[in-house]
């Protein structure tokens, strides 16, 4: 079933009531806040799960090739110049109602600065789902439950060697201020 809070302080009680400590979010490198989590629930990116509590998200991570290498996300530079290894191909949190390819379309735009006439997503070949439930990175001792949406895409306009891009969305409280990129090896 799902759950709904009105404001941050049920969410914070609903977590101490699972045994989920919320403490530390924020303070240990490489986790965000209570403050994001909140953020996430409002902008309709998460739901929640009351039993067992588990936050649910729905992904999307685009795959761009070039040769035998693919785009990664390497590492993430948070706004107070901590950081976090990544290794992720371009992902966005999909919105309550937005479809995969609408929020590839944002990924690509907001992530890598990408005009929609420099992108193009391949056809039904270039799609796959999986799910899983692990441990958030991001929000330590709450299990989350993932649904990937991978699609591949073909761009122009990107450099051929490693690069830092500013977090276009930083502005709107999201606490990543920039991404770095590279090129590796797809095996």
């Amino acid at each position: 079933m799902l759950v709904q809070f009105e404001n941050i302080r049920q969410l914070q009680s609903w977590l101490a009531s699972r045994q989920i400590d919320a403490s530390g979010w924020g303070s240990t490198v490489g986790t965000k806040s209570l403050g994001n989590l909140w953020d996430e629930y409002v902008y309709g990116e998460i739901s929640f799960q009351d039993d067992p509590p588990l936050r649910i998200v729905q992904v999307v991570q685009v795959i761009i090739r070039r040769g035998n290498r693919i785009l990664l996300e390497v590492e993430q530079e948070f706004n107070n110049q901590q950081r976090r290894s990544r290794k992720q191909p371009p992902s966005e949190k999909l919105k309550a109602s937005e479809t995969y390819i609408e929020a590839a379309q944002r990924c690509l735009e907001e992530e890598l600065g990408l005009g929609s006439s420099e992108m193009a997503f391949i056809g039904p070949g270039g799609y796959r789902q999986i799910q899983v439930v692990v441990e958030s990175p991001s929000y330590p001792g709450l299990p989350t439950r993932y649904t990937f949406h991978t699609v591949e895409a073909i761009v122009k306009g990107l450099p051929d060697h490693d690069f830092w891009l500013d977090n276009r969305s930083f502005a709107t409280g999201d606490p990543i201020r920039r991404h770095h990129w590279a090129w590796m090896s797809d095996e």
